[in-house]
């Protein structure tokens, strides 16, 4: 037994770094056990219950909406206290003495899938506001053995261990959500932006950085370090970022400079500067400086919906507005909408009138520090407040 809770405790952990191991826990467990079938949930607190939370072994994946929905209205279980079963593996009818067979989960869920009509084997791994919401259950099916007194021994050995990994999976969760919404954060960036290690390279960028990259036009990616066409200023480029992730650099401030076109488009804005200060301790392959590079021929300004909500404009005003923001003169915005001058002079005035601005100058402004340069999460037409 000591042997085979080893080789289980070994699994847990491993389930921790990768989840679709619990598969393979779960299995593991059932043969110690007798061969029950099994449920696992590793919900978090106040999170929804996403399908990736729970983990089945010899349960028919086709009743789980059967399970989620007596889940929700209440399952015979439903109304232990989260705190009997805790520290140890324990049957439901040490506490309810009724027959199971009375209760529909058991004909809408247990039956149909072959097990048998005894309460399960139930063990909370983790409760939240005084309701469980992480365990295990272990539901005997007919023809197998019961659960005996050295098969409880193993089960209730793997507790402290199931609380240990489930801490570090609540954990790990949380970090990759919280980095997640950082991604999208800088995603939604105008400006490109790219994270580079103590080495030079590349190790994280967003939406904007990867279409700069993908113009191969004066700055790129080799060896996944960021580097310029023209030589003179790929040297300048290099020793910036060398600057930037020595130790102590967050206290030197930041380096800029322009990098030239082969296309003959104005120049890339690049800004270079020190992340974090590189302690002796860190990895190489940890984020340690910065890079802003802004295409002052690539900014698109938001959406024509963003620009009328936010100044109420019309349809026709929102476009002039985001031509002129792009770049375009009058003369090219009435080419480009087929209109006359006139018309686009008269269009501008209401526009200077909404926006409390009187001059080009003054509108493009406003619009490219304002919110309508933040793009959109998938580049729809963001809805109205």
């Amino acid at each position: 037994m000591e042997k085979r809770a080893l080789q289980l405790v070994e699994r847990i952990y491993e389930a921790v770094v990768e989840p679709d191991s619990w598969h393979e826990f779960i299995a593991e467990l059932s043969e110690a056990v007798g061969g029950p079938a099994i449920q696992m949930s590793l919900r978090l607190p106040e999170m929804e219950p996403t399908p990736d939370a729970f983990f089945r072994h010899g349960l028919d994946e086709a009743y789980h909406f059967a399970f989620v929905k007596h889940a929700l209205e209440g399952l015979p279980w439903g109304e232990l206290d989260g705190e009997l079963f805790r520290g140890r593996f324990g049957v439901a009818s040490e506490v309810l003495p009724d027959s199971i067979t009375d209760s529909a989960f058991y004909h809408d869920y247990m039956k149909p899938q072959g097990l048998s009509a005894e309460w399960p084997l139930c063990h909370v791994i983790h409760s939240h506001a005084g309701a469980p919401i992480a365990g295990i259950v272990l539901y005997r099916r007919e023809g197998c053995r019961a659960i005996e007194c050295e098969d409880l021994k193993l089960l209730d050995s793997l507790v402290p261990h199931l609380s240990r990994a489930y801490a570090i999976h609540a954990e790990l969760t949380t970090a990759r959500h919280e980095r997640a919404a950082l991604a999208e954060v800088i995603d939604r960036l105008p400006v490109g932006v790219l994270l580079v290690d103590a080495e030079g390279r590349a190790v994280l960028s967003n939406r904007s950085a990867e279409q700069i990259l993908e113009l191969r036009d004066g700055f790129r990616l080799e060896r996944g370090r960021p580097c310029a066409s023209e030589s003179r200023e790929s040297r300048q480029l290099h020793a910036l970022i060398a600057a930037a992730t020595q130790v102590g650099a967050a206290q030197k401030g930041a380096g800029v400079m322009s990098v030239s076109r082969p296309s003959g488009r104005r120049s890339f804005s690049v800004w270079v500067g020190s992340l974090l200060a590189l302690a002796p301790e860190n990895g190489s392959d940890e984020a340690t400086a910065i890079l802003f590079v802004a295409d002052p021929e690539g900014g698109e300004v938001s959406t024509n919906q963003v620009l009328r909500n936010l100044y109420q404009l019309t349809r026709a005003e929102a476009e002039l507005v985001r031509l002129i923001a792009g770049g375009s003169s009058l003369e090219e915005v009435a080419a480009a909408r087929n209109v006359t001058m006139n018309t686009v002079r008269s269009q501008l005035k209401q526009v200077f009138c909404k926006t409390d601005t009187s001059r080009q100058g003054e509108l493009v402004h406003l619009v490219l520090t304002g919110i309508a340069a933040i793009r959109t999460s998938d580049n729809t037409e963001a809805p109205a407040a």
